[in-house]
């Protein structure tokens, strides 16, 4: 602009030819001052997208501390502050996910490391819990054998649905997870759903009595006198549906009720109701109850006590036999909870049947464990008697070992054809003494080796099977199922010796 106003003035006072030189000078003076100017913005232009294209590169390859040189104030160099500005952003964000991270992998830690105390706890309380409940059940079913009396039978009767009772909630209350995640087992054996339901109301009456208020059941004719299904867990759910249903209720009665809703050929499908007169449930808190360690309102935890876990369990043993089970209550005037499940008919459920009471049936009963000897492997001395008397009784010859150590020294001293085989004991426990036994170079290793443990925790099983045991059955036990494991094992070690004879 400088230049064209002297190129003017030069017009003005110069001779014509003269100002037109000079105005040409000026006019290509500008030019290249223009030229010039442009070149240097683009040469700045290229220089700061070069730098914020490097810049970027060098983040991408993860160098976060890189920034980008920037002085003035144009444009492109704005744009470097903002870069410079969102790499220091990023390189905070990354700081602190990877403080979270690393504060994670710690809770992760401490999270395993407790989830293993918890496990070592549940081994151990269930050992502890389901030992005597082995002998408490053992003993009363041996006693019920015995018995002629009518109160007495009933009595003990009594004793032995309790027992089962608590044992399935102590399983249940010690492995939790196994509910919420479906891995609980049921059994199919057959079961008279009246005697079923008259037990439960045998032990929930003297708590009635107590409230003053009724208890009474109904059972469709319909249904048939022997069903196959799990009565245990049958009597789990309807027993504490029924307990609740007394809990809450003040005046008036409970009642259970059964009704075949489907009737098949091979199997029925039943509906229960347990229905009671209480304080009843509001809409908008019906589905909590379900939930786990939850009541319906904190004035009836106050009032009636209680974890709340009851309901989720019974919620999720219905679920796994593929039902659902419903509610409905309004406040003051009381709840009934209801569902269905599908049971086998008696020609349908012997398929389930083990064949092994066949052979029982034909055998006489004192001559079941005629020459064989079986080496028992247990510390408690209760238990040892408990074992000792089952087995006795069916004609089986017995000898005990307190420990692992005492015995690997009998059974080499001796011939057995089983070994029954506790797994927590002092000195050497069952695991190791199992290992000592198949590493033996003689035909001893072969012997079968029957797992006989309280221990309940997940993966125990399959455990004892990889060491070599041939088989598992937990405390509490029924003694039919443990003489058809030994039976069963017997068979197949004699019939292998004589193949290879």
């Amino acid at each position: 602009m400088a230049l064209l106003l002297i190129g003017g003035l030069c017009a003005l006072y110069f001779p014509q030819t003269i100002a037109r030189t000079y105005l040409a000078i000026f006019f290509l003076a500008g030019t290249i001052a223009s030229l010039i100017f442009i070149y240097s913005i683009k040469l700045s232009l290229k220089n700061g997208i070069s730098s914020i294209v490097t810049g970027a590169g060098q983040i991408k390859n993860g160098l976060l501390k890189t920034r980008i040189d920037a002085y003035a104030k144009n444009e492109i160099n704005i744009l470097a502050f903002t870069f410079n500005e969102l790499a220091t952003k990023l390189e905070q964000n990354i700081d602190k996910v990877e403080r979270i991270s690393l504060s994670l992998e710690k809770e992760q830690q401490r999270a395993e490391h407790y989830e293993k105390v918890k496990q070592y706890f549940l081994v151990n309380m269930s050992h502890e819990i389901r030992t005597p409940m082995n002998a408490i059940l053992g003993f009363a079913r041996h006693l019920q054998e015995s018995l002629k009396d009518k109160d007495q039978m009933e009595s003990i009767k009594m004793i032995i649905k309790s027992g089962d009772h608590l044992l399935v909630t102590l399983n249940d209350i010690l492995d939790f997870a196994n509910i919420e995640t479906g891995e609980i087992s049921f059994v199919c054996l057959p079961f008279n759903l009246r005697d079923t339901i008259q037990s439960i109301c045998m032990l929930m009456e003297s708590n009635a009595r107590l409230k003053e208020i009724g208890l009474s059941y109904t059972i469709d004719p319909n249904i048939p006198d022997s069903i196959y299904g799990d009565s245990v867990r049958l009597t789990q759910i309807l027993l504490s549906l029924t307990s609740n249903a007394i809990k809450f209720t003040e005046t008036g009665g409970v009642s259970i009720s059964a009704k075949a809703v489907t009737d098949h050929d091979d199997h029925v499908v039943v509906e229960f109701r347990v229905k009671d007169t209480g304080i009843g449930i509001p809409l908008d808190k019906q589905e909590k109850i379900f939930n786990p360690f939850e009541q319906g309102t904190n004035h009836m935890k106050r009032k009636f006590g209680g974890t709340g876990i009851g309901l989720s369990i019974v919620k999720h043993l219905i679920a796994l036999q593929d039902g659902v089970i419903q509610l409905n209550s309004l406040p003051d005037e009381g709840s009934e909870f209801y569902f269905r499940l599908s049971f086998l008919k008696a020609h349908a459920g012997k398929d389930w049947q083990q064949s092994a009471h066949n052979e029982f049936n034909l055998t006489p009963e004192s001559e079941i464990g005629k020459d064989i000897n079986v080496l028992i492997v247990e510390d408690n001395a209760i238990n040892q008697l408990l074992v000792i008397k089952l087995l006795q009784k069916k004609g089986y010859h017995t000898t005990v070992a307190e420990n692992g150590k005492i015995a690997l020294h009998k059974y080499a001293s001796a011939d057995f054809d089983i070994i029954l085989m506790d797994l927590q004991m002092p000195e050497m426990d069952g695991y190791e003494t199992t290992i000592h036994i198949r590493n033996m170079k003689s035909g001893k290793k072969d012997i079968p080796i029957v797992a006989m443990t309280a221990h309940t925790i997940k993966g125990e099983r399959e455990k004892c099977l990889s060491i070599g045991m041939n088989d598992y059955i937990s405390k509490p036990f029924h003694a039919s199922e443990l003489y058809e494991k030994i039976q069963g094992l017997v068979a197949i070690n004699v019939a292998g010796r004589d193949h290879f004879a």
